[in-house]
């Protein structure tokens, strides 16, 4: 998987529709930044927002103490 893309969508269950804001878990952060994925693409209701993964290697948010589930 390394230098890959990965395309990420959130449907809400209760309404059909995209999730405002949908990013990737802490967790899910990790598995991709270990599986060597370079480019997260993330769909959302306003069209996608594109992630160099690079940026969550630089800008850890467990560093500033910042949780997510």
């Amino acid at each position: 998987m390394i230098d890959s893309k990965l395309y990420l969508v959130g449907i809400r269950k209760d309404t059909g529709e995209y999730e405002e804001d949908a990013d990737a878990c802490q967790l899910c952060k990790k598995m991709i930044i270990n599986a060597g994925i370079k480019e997260v693409i993330i769909k959302n209701k306003d069209g996608y927002k594109i992630i160099q993964v690079e940026d969550w290697v630089k800008n850890d948010d467990l560093l500033d103490g910042k949780i997510t589930y």
